[in-house]
């Protein structure tokens, strides 16, 4: 942790309640009793810091003196002063940090920004807290195998097509593809996907000649460049009919299946689908009945396909078998 940062959460230690304002050279007095070397100036600078960080939470008020104007600092209150972890709560700082691990790329780019610095600090307040490590120890998060983590995505790319979504305004898009890159001009976005941690813009594209193509499904790590520009048209799309559309979705659908001991293992302990529920086939000896609910998507058609006839046999629905 830097020197700055170290100071900057002792100092919100040091602000008292309203009423117990203290001055920048009682805050300056009392960093220096508690080895932090900075100049008074130093810690003027970090309190203005403070309080355009968290407005809602620091106080400065403005006094004139014999000496000239003194400020004087107090905290209004601990809402927004998220979170706790910045007064060392131990508890908060390891809940920030596990979940900082799948975060990413479930937050706009622009929250990302405003929040990596309390993630540093509970990184921070972990690394100093034995029972916390204990537990990072013992709770380990292990990303799927045959989902790797996403790939990078372009800042600036991101935040564009963020911002064009909030306001809805259209997009010029370039992206790479195999054969070589392309540009899409005025798409109106929809909304972003996350599937198999990749992040993806969904958005309809008016120039299409087809369907087929007025709906596109981009991922976001491939666009090369993004630029807004104001649109004044809306969607002709409703999303969720253009997301299914997009991934291939069918209607919910009740599968039956009969698979061997293996199979049956691994989806006891990882369900493929909802209300799964998994008995013996009194019928076939060392056979198994999973009957589930689950989307018709072309991944588990994919999934069926590569164990029917193996490890699985399809009892319904009829079109499946």
């Amino acid at each position: 942790m830097s020197d700055q940062l170290r100071r900057q959460i002792e100092i919100l230690k040091l602000l008292p309640r309203p009423g117990l304002a203290k001055s920048t050279g009682d805050i300056h007095k009392q960093l220096k009793e508690r080895d932090h070397d900075a100049s008074k100036r130093t810690v003027e600078r970090d309190l203005e810091n403070l309080l355009e960080v968290f407005p809602m939470s620091v106080y400065k008020e403005s006094k004139q003196g014999t000496n000239g104007r003194t400020n004087y600092w107090h905290l209004t209150s601990l809402k927004g002063l998220l979170p706790e972890t910045l007064l060392n709560d131990n508890d908060a700082a390891l809940a920030l940090t596990m979940l900082k691990q799948q975060a990413y790329n479930r937050l706009p780019r622009s929250v990302v920004k405003r929040v990596d610095s309390l993630w540093q600090q509970a990184t921070t307040t972990t690394e100093t807290d034995q029972n916390a490590q204990r537990w990072m120890q013992l709770l380990q998060y292990l990303p799927d195998p045959m989902r790797p983590e996403s790939p990078a995505i372009d800042s600036d790319v991101q935040s564009t097509i963020e911002e064009a979504l909030a306001s809805s305004d259209a997009l010029n898009l370039t992206m790479l593809t195999l054969d070589g890159e392309i540009e899409f001009k005025k798409l109106l976005p929809l909304r972003l996907l996350l599937q198999e941690e990749i992040l993806y813009l969904l958005a309809e594209y008016p120039d299409a000649q087809s369907m087929d193509d007025s709906i596109q499904l981009l991922p976001l790590h491939r666009i090369t460049k993004a630029e807004a520009r104001l649109s004044h048209n809306d969607s002709s799309l409703e999303p969720d009919l253009a997301q299914a559309h997009a991934l291939g979705m069918e209607d919910s659908i009740r599968l039956v299946i009969r698979i061997n001991r293996p199979l049956a293992e691994a989806l006891f302990n990882r369900p493929i689908g909802r209300e799964q529920s998994l008995m013996e086939d009194a019928d076939n000896p060392g056979h198994y009945l999973v009957t589930t609910y689950i989307d018709n998507s072309p991944q588990l058609r994919r999934w069926l396909t590569r164990r029917n006839g193996k490890e699985l046999e399809i009892v319904e629905p009829e079109d499946l078998v």
